[in-house]
Order: C-alpha cells, then sequence, then structure tokens
C-alpha cells in the first residue's frame, strides 16, 4: 500500500471502526490493507496512488453496466437536477415498480428498500406475520445480511443448536433459525418433519453465492417449494449477486 492509501486508512481507523464501513472491504483475507478509490470509468479503477484495476467487482452488482456510463450518467444528473429525496413517494418509484414486474414473470408487486439486509428482514418479518410463527430454515453457507436471525453458525448436522456467530447477537434470537445444508433436500425435510407446524419461511440463495457460486442441484428448489407449500410455509428467494 502507497502513502495516501496508508494515510487515509490512519486516519479511518481513528474514526470508523475497522476502518471501513463494511467487514467484506477489509481485504484481511487477502492480506492486504483497504483499497481507498479515487475514480473510476467502464471496467476499471483507480486508487488514490495511481494505481489501476480491472473491476471484478462492480459494487457487487450495480454498476454492472460499468463506472460512469453515459446514460446511467445522464440520467443520475437529471435527477439530482429534480432533488434527491423528498421523503414522500414520488413517480420514479412507480415507473421502476411497473419495470421491475413487467421483467419478472409471477412477481405481482414489490417493495423498495435501501439493502439487500432490509430486505431478508422485511420478508421475515412478513412471514412471520402471516403465518404467525417463528421458525426460519437457512442454508450454511448462505448469505443473507447482517441481521440477527441470520447471523447463526453451526455444524451439518439438522439437529444441531443454532448458536450465534456474530458477538452482539441474542442466542434466543438465532434459536428460531433451523439450520440445513444447502442442496441436501433430504435434510430440509427431515427438518420439516421435526419442526413444519412452526417454520414460518425457508430463506435461501436461489443460487449459492457467499461460498462460492454453487448452482443448486437439479430438484432442490423444486423440492423446497413443495416442502414449503405442504407446510404452508413461504418461500423466500434471496438474490442480490
Amino acid at each position: 500500500m502507497d502513502e495516501r492509501s496508508r494515510q487515509l486508512y490512519e486516519a479511518a481507523c481513528a474514526l470508523i471502526p475497522g476502518g471501513v464501513n463494511s467487514p467484506v472491504r477489509a481485504c484481511r483475507n487477502v492480506e492486504s490493507l483497504p483499497l481507498f478509490i479515487a475514480e473510476a470509468h467502464g471496467a476499471h479503477l483507480r486508487d488514490v496512488d495511481g494505481r489501476d484495476y480491472v473491476d471484478f467487482v462492480l459494487s457487487w452488482g450495480p454498476m454492472i453496466l460499468g463506472h460512469d456510463e453515459p446514460s446511467v450518467s445522464a440520467a443520475l444528473r437529471a435527477a439530482v437536477g429534480r432533488g434527491t429525496s423528498f421523503g414522500a413517494p414520488c413517480p420514479d418509484e412507480v415507473a421502476l415498480a411497473e419495470e421491475v414486474v413487467a421483467a419478472m414473470p409471477g412477481l405481482e408487486m414489490v417493495r423498495m428498500v435501501n439493502s439487500g439486509t432490509e430486505a431478508t428482514m422485511s420478508a421475515l418479518r412478513l412471514a412471520r406475520a402471516v403465518t404467525g410463527r417463528d421458525k426460519v430454515v437457512k442454508f450454511i453457507g448462505c448469505y443473507h445480511g447482517h441481521a440477527d436471525p441470520f447471523l447463526a453458525a453451526a455444524g451439518s448436522g439438522v439437529a444441531t443448536l443454532s448458536i450465534p456467530g456474530t458477538p452482539g447477537v441474542p442466542r434466543a434470537v438465532v434459536e428460531e433459525t433451523l439450520l440445513v445444508p444447502y442442496n441436501d433436500l433430504a435434510a430440509a425435510e427431515a427438518c420439516f418433519r421435526q419442526h413444519g407446524e412452526r417454520i414460518a419461511a425457508v430463506i435461501v440463495e436461489p443460487v449459492a453465492a457467499n461460498m462460492g457460486l454453487v448452482p443448486p442441484l437439479p430438484g432442490f428448489l423444486e423440492g423446497l417449494r413443495r416442502l414449503t407449500e405442504d407446510a404452508r410455509s413461504l418461500l423466500i428467494f434471496d438474490e442480490v449477486i
């Protein structure tokens, strides 16, 4: 790390816990200090010390068209010119909802939120309200944001008691989270035989991305659909990446 990046990191550590605003940006698993980016264009980033990188992250998805893409930049400038936040509905959110519903077969309504964590929190709360149940089935290795119910870690057996995987998460909260190995439909079936009447929802990454790219085995997602329908639970697909 060059001098300007190191200076920024040292300053950040005095102001921000760990010097970053998301743990994944800490770069510890690649034995590096965080990269501080000065600008980006197309598929390339430039850090504050003038080094260039090919961007394979694309801000975890939103920059799929590239940085500073002309049509996107023009739309952003036009939107900023009208005001950035109103604390009230605006025409653009209706237009966006129409676009999303039209693009996704079977999708009837959408709710706009600020992050994936907020989306999964809302989905689980809705599932619990509709079913009157508390438990949620989560697959080991899948990531669903940093809400308390999803921060559970345990062994591979479905009978293993969920325990918090992060300090500050109450044990009582994650005890309502049932852990099952991803792509193991038999384990999911066993979980439903034991807890089916208390399961509000199953939440799953349809294609697991947090533990490497792991596609679902043939019949796995269809099997989850059958299990949740039979138990009158909800099936939540959490797809961000």
